[in-house]
């Protein structure tokens, strides 16, 4: 297991001098062999993090879509001395103030296309967290995360996944501003949408930009749309015009009753949900993703963008399982140094099963059950190779040593 983290440390070389691998090295295995962390520094290593993670797809699902989500959480911290604290808005507490005293970072994650029982499945790995501050607004802070690992992206297709919140302004820009890059993300059920502009007519003047004139209303009404019953919902799609895009965009609109209109909620996609690049083994009959339910929706837009809450389940385990809010400096560097190096050593123990055979049981098993299966065993060869050491006897050492890589590797009862 040493041998195998050293190996996969060593893609990050290039960014250290020899003494600093040589404590990263040390930080990371001993993040991997603790149960909580309290205090690290180290800088954001984003893109050899990408770079690693693309090296793992197989040739056949490259033509496959990638998929970026942005969101971001918060962490309660106690002590107004720490840089960038405030009081933050929390839309989950259903009790008590709906406002939380501390941090809000904003996170990137990259899903990978991978081969789990002869099928495609995607794995969701974090690629950066930024600590939120008054000097840079959330929208700018993901949109420079997407624009530092959009040039390793330029082969694939990619799109990204978003709430509500990220679907506009820079986020917008940054999908505009890179061909292969689209977005399927939520808006507000009031956004402005309006129909196709019609065909040109051959007379003068400047064709309409949207379908219908000014006097009959231009806006569209969600409520007029063709809906479908899917499960619990109604659902309805059309192509249609925004002021988000200059070229038509699709729009998918869902409600859980018809007649009183009720829990809206819209999502845009930027691409023909049709040319979203997946084998037939990453889709299932329907259309849905392999880890979805295929009787619970036939939209593809929608059944993509469920992809979008394993970034939630990801802010679940780091905070609950990687003493992600368990740090104890101030400065916003190196705040962002600490969250960083957690989402290095728990992108190893998601990727671990992927590049060394003898983990493979682990595939898409919990990072903590890795994580767990990781520590125990770097314990094992750090304890056994001092004690193997302290024998001079050649005879004596090579029967120890038969016995010892039987422990570790085997688990043979000692």
């Amino acid at each position: 297991m040493k041998q195998t983290l050293h190996q996969y440390l060593m893609q990050y070389r290039s960014v250290f001098k020899k003494r600093s691998f040589d404590i990263f090295y040390w930080l990371i295995m001993g993040i991997l062999c603790t149960e909580e962390v309290r205090s690290i520094q180290i800088e954001a290593l984003t893109t050899i993090t990408v770079s690693i993670a693309l090296s793992l797809i197989p040739e056949k699902l490259r033509q496959n879509t990638l998929f970026i989500t942005i969101d971001d959480t918060l962490q309660a911290k106690y002590g107004a001395k720490f840089d960038c604290y405030a009081k933050h808005f929390d839309h989950t507490k259903k009790n008590g103030t709906k406002y939380l005293n501390g941090h809000c970072f904003v996170s990137v994650v990259l899903n990978i296309p991978l081969y789990y029982q002869d099928k495609a499945k995607y794995l969701s790995i974090p690629i950066g967290y930024r600590l939120y501050s008054k000097e840079q607004n959330k929208l700018e802070m993901a949109s420079q995360i997407i624009k530092c690992i959009m040039p390793q992206l330029e082969m694939f297709q990619v799109i990204l996944l978003c709430d509500s919140w990220y679907s506009k302004g820079s986020i917008l820009d940054t999908v505009k501003e890179f061909d292969n890059l689209k977005i399927i993300g939520a808006v507000r059920h009031d956004t402005a949408i309006y129909d196709l502009p019609p065909a040109p007519t051959g007379k003068r003047g400047r064709p309409r930009k949207r379908g219908r004139p000014k006097k009959r209303g231009r806006k569209l009404n969600t409520r007029e749309f063709s809906y479908t019953k899917i499960g619990k919902y109604y659902v309805a799609e059309k192509k249609v015009m925004a002021n988000l895009f200059e070229k038509p965009i699709y729009v998918t609109v869902t409600t859980t009753d018809i007649k009183p209109f009720s829990s809206i909620r819209v999502f845009i996609s930027s691409i023909n949900p049709d040319e979203i690049k997946t084998i037939n083994t990453a889709l299932n009959t329907k259309g849905a993703l392999n880890d979805q339910n295929e009787d619970e929706c036939t939209s593809k837009t929608l059944t993509t963008y469920r992809m979008r809450w394993n970034i939630e389940v990801m802010f679940y385990q780091h905070k609950f399982f990687w003493s992600f809010g368990n740090y104890m400096v101030r400065n916003k560097a190196a705040i962002e140094r600490y969250v960083n190096l957690l989402f290095v050593a728990y992108t190893f123990a998601c990727l671990l099963p992927f590049m060394d055979k003898r983990y493979e049981k682990y595939q898409f098993k919990s990072p903590q059950l890795i994580k767990r299966t990781v520590g125990v065993q770097i314990t094992k060869e750090l304890i056994f190779d001092s004690f193997v050491l302290s024998f001079e006897s050649a005879k004596i050492y090579s029967t120890i040593k038969e016995s010892v890589q039987g422990f570790l590797n085997k688990d043979w009862v000692a």
